[in-house]
């Protein structure tokens, strides 16, 4: 049986050092132990680790032995490589599935961009969260789940630098990706989105 008393601490120290983590409490040299959180945090070592777990394959942190985790903090280089790939990846899939793509994976992702459209404007987590969704879920139509997971990865990589840099993508453009593959204009679809993914590289 499931224990849903420890699923909920798990839950509750993920967010409150993912929140530490975003809002730069921890430098970027700062080694998290269990038994640090565990007396920040008020709570015991099955929930800390846990949380660490999750963290560490979501790629924010990295686990050194006999030491404790990291932060995983990309720099420029980095971050400019992954977008690079992503410019390349991602028209280059939306290309290929166009013609898999249905009435109701438009209605999701306007559904998306309206949700983006609500967010307080200084709510950069929530905004990056639903600029993965958008980009995700294009994504997903292609039906390959093993370049979906490099995509995904590569998003949680570039979650701490966009969102401690508070750059986002633009709303408009992600609007006028699903007004036009409405149309059935693939071509100006795809131009789009490249154009999305390259803002964000202007930004870094």
């Amino acid at each position: 049986m499931k224990n849903t008393s420890r699923t909920t601490l798990k839950d509750q120290v993920y967010v409150q050092l993912f929140t530490d983590i975003i809002n730069g409490v921890y430098s970027a040299d700062t080694v998290l132990t269990e038994k640090f959180l565990m007396e920040k945090y008020q709570m015991s070592r099955a929930p800390i680790r846990e949380a660490l777990l999750q963290l560490t394959g979501k790629k924010f942190l990295v686990s050194i032995p006999r030491q404790g985790y990291k932060i995983m903090c990309p720099d420029k280089k980095l971050i400019m490589e992954l977008q690079r790939y992503r410019a390349i990846m991602e028209p280059a899939f939306l290309e290929r599935s166009a013609d898999r793509i249905k009435a109701e994976d438009l209605r999701e992702l306007r559904d998306i961009c309206e949700q983006y459209a609500g967010c307080p404007s200084d709510d950069y987590m929530t905004r990056w969260r639903h600029n993965c969704k958008f980009h995700l879920k294009i994504f997903s139509l292609n039906e390959n789940m093993y370049a979906y997971e490099i995509l995904k990865n590569i998003l949680y990589v570039e979650t701490i630098y966009f969102v401690q840099a508070k750059v986002f993508s633009t709303m408009d453009l992600h609007l006028a990706v699903v007004d036009y593959l409405e149309k059935k204009d693939i071509p100006m679809a795809i131009k789009l989105l490249e154009a999305d993914i390259d803002h964000l590289i202007a930004k870094a």
